[in-house]
């Protein structure tokens, strides 16, 4: 089957709820405060490269959208709405063979522990879908709850972009993502088999 995850930008202070700007300048051992927007904008595009990797959300965040032109054809395969922990399903909508909008009832669908969506106990997905399917959902640790290495990995890519802000450099390796990093995510990717 084939998706969309549709970009959603962070809510305004979402960085600043996960790991705060002075909590960064302590990591990075800097003093004052001329250098607050840079480190805020490398703090944001650590915490998003992390969760892209991931395929998480460190903080609460409404308003997901995952889009496929159908539902799956077996009953009980899901549909993995691709970021986790999802909290809520807030909305579902399909069009009818017809074309038509069909708005769905969220409580029809439950969710399994990594927040893949499957219809209720005893029920299928919809027959009638003609495509153009569409599910809002919420996903996002609570606040505090993010697991530490991930905030870890954050701080650890945070300090690689604070240190090396050229995309090249005349000692080789400097520029790619830290072996550490990527070793601290691991465990926190889904494996597809």
């Amino acid at each position: 089957m084939i998706f969309e995850l549709l970009h959603a930008p962070f809510p305004e202070g979402y960085g600043e709820a996960i790991l705060s700007i002075d909590e960064c300048k302590a990591h990075l051992r800097v003093d004052g405060d001329d250098e607050d927007d840079l480190i805020g904008a490398l703090r944001d595009a650590s915490i998003e490269f992390v969760e892209r990797y991931c395929s998480v959300k460190l903080a609460p965040t409404a308003g997901l959208i995952w889009q496929a032109a159908g539902f799956p054809s077996a009953f009980s395969t899901p549909i993995m709405l691709s970021v986790s922990p999802v909290t809520a399903i807030t909305a579902i909508t399909w069009a009818d063979g017809s074309g038509n909008p069909v708005v769905g009832v969220p409580a029809d669908y439950r969710l399994r522990a990594r927040g893949d969506l499957l219809p209720a106990v005893g029920a299928r997905w919809p027959s009638c879908a003609g495509g153009a399917v569409s599910v809002e959902f919420t996903a996002g640790y609570a606040p505090g709850d993010a697991p530490r290495s991930l905030i870890a990995a954050v701080r650890l890519f945070l300090g690689h972009l604070y240190k090396n802000r050229e995309a090249v450099t005349d000692r080789g390796t400097e520029a790619e993502v830290p072996f550490g990093v990527r070793e601290l995510c691991a465990s926190f990717r889904r494996v597809l088999i």
